[in-house]
């Protein structure tokens, strides 16, 4: 992986869902959203704040995301003589669930609900089917025939693991994708809409109470809150761009009042928008 990465920065790649990270040096906290993905260090350590829980991870662990999740991140260990080497695996929920309903790996009834992001213990056997998904970056030519059958390898991997359990709990209810999860998954389709509890609610066949109960044990923030997070979070991206105006940005991420836009931004980001978008461009 070192041998690809000769340069700091994120390196897109012909494997179906693989991006490569590079750093040199410690990066301050930065706000960003966790499509569902798994997330492994190669050499390094990273740090995610959800909601108040700090998630750490490194080469002995990995990181899955089940969801769109709104976090905090910051590259905790790097240097210019050992770089933090990184990689993520974005993937479909629906992936998994076919091998869930394969048979042979198991069911568990519906429980208490948890945090969509977490933090599992790397074992060799994944390791080793991840080395090999990652070599077809050398190999471009092996893509279309090996990458589906050593993508599906890590992912039963994953959930013949330490982190199986908790797919199975988030996953395999009743033979459906968790109701919580169609809910997040709507709103991080539909965050620029106007969306009531009520009716999200109605939709993924849940009572708004226990929607909301549900909803923040994966986010760690109600619908509410994560819907603001998305559009704010787009907003700056749009402003970084430099495509659009303030007015131009807010009204296209859904807020109908530029004020209120301008107040939550600032609450989030720590600046007003034209200052947050002039201090990340001046940033190194």
């Amino acid at each position: 992986m070192a041998e690809a990465l000769c340069e700091d920065g994120v390196h897109s790649t012909p494997v179906p869902g693989l991006t490569l990270y590079r750093w040199s040096e410690t990066s301050s906290p930065r706000h960003g959203v966790y499509r569902p993905s798994l997330c492994v260090v190669a050499q390094g350590e990273k740090q995610v704040w959800l909601g108040q829980q700090v998630l750490t991870y490194n080469s002995a662990t990995y990181l899955i995301s089940s969801i769109h999740v709104p976090a905090q991140s910051r590259v905790s260990r790097a240097s210019a003589a050992q770089p933090y080497l990184a990689l993520r695996i974005e993937f479909d929920p629906q992936e998994w669930l076919d091998l869930f309903e394969g048979g042979a790996l198991g069911r568990e009834d519906e429980v208490e609900p948890e945090a969509g992001l977490w933090v599992a213990r790397m074992e060799e056997h994944l390791l080793d089917a991840i080395a090999r998904y990652v070599d077809l970056v050398r190999h471009p030519e092996d893509v279309p025939y090996l990458a589906p059958l050593w993508r599906r390898e890590i992912f039963y991997r994953v959930i013949r693991g330490e982190g199986g359990q908790r797919w199975a709990r988030l996953l395999a209810a009743a033979g459906q994708a968790n109701p919580a999860h169609r809910a997040v998954r709507y709103l991080a389709e539909h965050f620029r809409d106007h969306v009531r509890i009520d009716d999200l609610a109605a939709l993924v066949n849940m009572s708004p109470s226990t929607l909301h109960r549900h909803f923040k044990a994966l986010t760690h923030m109600t619908p509410i809150q994560y819907q603001k997070r998305l559009r704010l979070l787009e907003a700056r991206r749009l402003l970084l761009g430099g495509a659009q105006s303030v007015t131009e940005a807010a009204l296209s991420v859904g807020y109908e009042s530029v004020s209120q836009f301008t107040r939550e931004y600032a609450r989030l980001f720590g600046l007003p928008p034209s200052k947050d978008v002039e201090r990340l461009r001046l940033a190194p």
